[in-house]
């Protein structure tokens, strides 16, 4: 069923409201993005020079985000003052925060993906969860494309329910397979008989249960809302929590990166030679458990790599 069934239905409101809200806190978000950035490279020098980067391309990524958000609020809210009929054509900025928010969520499953394949060996899974990303991706694209050279919102929101209906199912199956997955695989490294390790695992269970489920919900939510405005509410509201997801799921990853710094104030406090070949031999690796070949070794930060 079409969004909005003629283009007379269009009102402006149901597009500046959430776009106003959520852009705001968006915003806010960002700046809690950064911080956790800076907390990242301040504590974590010697990390693996692809997590590094992987890390630079997200902040930049939602930097870019951040200011399209600003200039589609100004465009909304200064620049259209007095005249909102305007807005039956979104500005270039919201056009363009589309394929940057695309684009944070699907590093950040790109991540998981391969921590999922680091830390159960196993493909399937993995793949299948680039596959689910990388096909929401696409149709990432293709609205932006048509969303550059729409002329009229209602006739663009009528034609795309589809890809981005696709696109949203997808990356929220996506979210759900890699949090059960890493979930499942620290599982099954449990069993040991060294009790600091099962706790540290333990630990490691509760906060990708944690971390997922925040990425997961947000994902099924935005799914669910956009279905279901199809037949109800018929607004724009839903465009305005997909404005919030990049900024959660990008601060959710660099928590899980910055929380290596519990691991290392338990291994500073332990003095038992089995403590320390626990913390040594289950390391918090960007969210992975590897393996280290000396168990004599201190857990500092030059241990965690990719």
């Amino acid at each position: 069923m079409n969004i909005f069934k003629r283009a007379s239905d269009f009102n402006a409101r149901l597009v500046i409201g959430p776009v106003q809200v959520c852009g705001l806190l968006s915003a806010a978000l960002f700046g809690c993005l950064a911080c956790q950035s800076y907390l990242y490279f301040a504590r974590f020098r010697s990390d693996h020079l692809a997590l590094k980067v992987t890390v630079s391309a997200i902040i930049l990524i939602q930097l870019g985000h951040f200011a399209c958000v600003i200039s589609m609020l100004w465009t909304m809210t200064v620049s259209t003052y007095g005249d909102p009929s305007q807005l039956t054509v979104l500005p270039l900025a919201a056009d363009l925060t589309v394929p940057l928010s695309g684009l944070t969520v699907f590093m950040v499953q790109s991540f998981y993906a391969f921590r999922l394949w680091r830390l159960t060996r196993s493909v399937f899974l993995p793949i299948l969860c680039q596959m689910l990303s990388v096909i929401a991706q696409t149709c990432t694209f293709i609205v932006t494309a048509k969303a550059i050279f729409m002329t009229d919102l209602t006739v663009f929101a009528n034609s795309q329910v589809l890809l981005i209906e696709i696109s949203f199912i997808a990356r929220a199956a996506c979210d759900l397979i890699t949090t059960a997955g890493i979930t499942w695989g620290l599982k099954k490294g449990r069993c040991s008989a060294i009790r600091d390790t099962v706790t540290m695992i333990d630990r490691l269970i509760k906060w990708t249960i944690e971390i997922g489920l925040v990425t997961s919900l947000m994902a099924l939510t935005l799914a669910t809302w956009f279905s279901a405005q199809k037949s109800q509410h018929q607004d724009f509201s839903w465009f305005g929590l997909w404005l919030l997801w990049p900024d959660v799921v990008g601060i959710c990853l660099l928590t899980s990166l910055n929380r290596r710094l519990l691991l290392q104030d338990r291994a500073s406090r332990s003095d038992t030679q089995s403590c320390a070949f626990a913390l040594n031999t289950i390391v918090f690796s960007a969210g992975a458990t590897q393996l280290h070949a000396d168990p004599s070794e201190n857990f500092k930060d030059r241990e965690l790599q990719v």
